[in-house]
């Protein structure tokens, strides 16, 4: 019985700022009462119709979509790579791929803009998805590798005694076998890109701020509800693709047992 009203207490916690967010961005007033006086959606209506909003939200989802691709392909390749080549230096190969998990992000931000300042891809939208795939890849590369491990080579090499390629038995056997892993690790590479703030605040310009790097922009200079209500749609947006990848996940899962 304790440890049930242990992991209650646990996610009330947890769980408990996020409400609190959600029902402030509803409120009636310009300002965060918590419990609001009354409620209102007029700072939804705020954020659709001001343009400013609109065109970062734009921004990083297009930065997003352009790291979740990069990420992905790089992080699959370096897996592969992993999984089927012998090389000197791979342990410390595998060190450097999820290095960017573990080291603080406000280093990777400053080696960031160091780097690319000098070839001038800081203020640019190519600079800051090239950023956002280095953080981005560890995950892909270790959702896909774990995969990977668990994968019998000898389907690959039963379709090229067959007469396939090895580019062919790799997309008509490997690819669908990690296809589930492929698809979280794109779902985290683009919640990770969507959600990044500390290492765009580096590199970002002018013309090239991403929805995070507004809001706390807005949060610096004035206080008002609008940010809960971008708030509770992005952590809604978020909820609904975790829920996508859980459910892609176990029908993978189901099928690959039915085949055994």
């Amino acid at each position: 019985m304790w440890l049930k009203w242990t992991v209650g207490i646990i996610l009330a916690t947890l769980t408990a700022p996020i409400l609190i967010i959600f029902i402030m961005s509803f409120t009636s007033v310009s300002y965060f009462q918590f419990p609001p006086p009354g409620f209102s959606t007029k700072w939804y209506q705020t954020f659709f119709e001001n343009s400013a909003w609109i065109e970062s939200l734009y921004r990083s989802m297009k930065i997003a979509f352009f790291t979740t691709v990069l990420a992905t392909i790089i992080g699959t390749i370096a897996a592969n790579g992993v999984i089927r080549l012998h090389f000197p230096g791979k342990k410390l190969f595998m060190g450097l791929m999820i290095a960017p998990m573990i080291i603080p992000v406000v280093i990777v931000g400053i080696a960031l803009y160091r780097f690319f300042a000098p070839i001038h891809l800081t203020g640019t939208i190519t600079g800051i998805v090239l950023s956002h795939t280095v953080l981005a890849v560890p995950i892909v590369f270790v959702t896909v590798l774990s995969s990977l491990k668990g994968m019998d080579r000898n389907l690959e090499l039963a379709a090229m005694g067959l007469g396939s390629t090895p580019m062919n038995a790799f997309f008509k056997v490997t690819v669908p076998f990690i296809r589930p892993s492929l698809f979280s690790g794109a779902l985290f590479a683009f919640l990770i890109s969507l959600d990044e703030l500390v290492v765009t605040i580096f590199l970002a310009g002018p013309t090239t701020k991403t929805l995070p790097v507004k809001m706390w922009e807005d949060l610096r200079t004035q206080v008002e509800p609008t940010v809960a209500a971008i708030s509770s749609i992005l952590i809604i947006s978020i909820i609904i693709i975790y829920l996508l990848q859980g459910y892609i996940a176990s029908n993978a899962e189901k099928a690959r047992s039915k085949k055994i």
